[in-house]
């Protein structure tokens, strides 16, 4: 018998990078606070999957209105 196929969904995790000050030095962490300062999350970019489909659909919307 086959496999039946399975999707495996998994999200990752928020990318995490060293902390550095405004003069590229690694930040401490401070052990009297709660969260780890020496650690910060990179910011996801910016994705353009999107645009595409939106652009066509708006291009042939204008096509449409002209010609029509």
């Amino acid at each position: 018998m086959a496999k039946a196929k399975t999707k495996k969904t998994t999200k990752k995790a928020p990318a995490k990078k060293r902390a550095r000050t405004s003069k590229g030095r690694f930040v401490a962490d401070d052990p009297s606070t709660p969260g780890n300062e020496a650690y910060v999350t990179e910011k996801q970019p910016f994705s353009t999957k999107w645009l595409v489909p939106v652009l066509v659909i708006g291009v042939i919307a204008v096509i449409f209105v002209l010609t029509g």
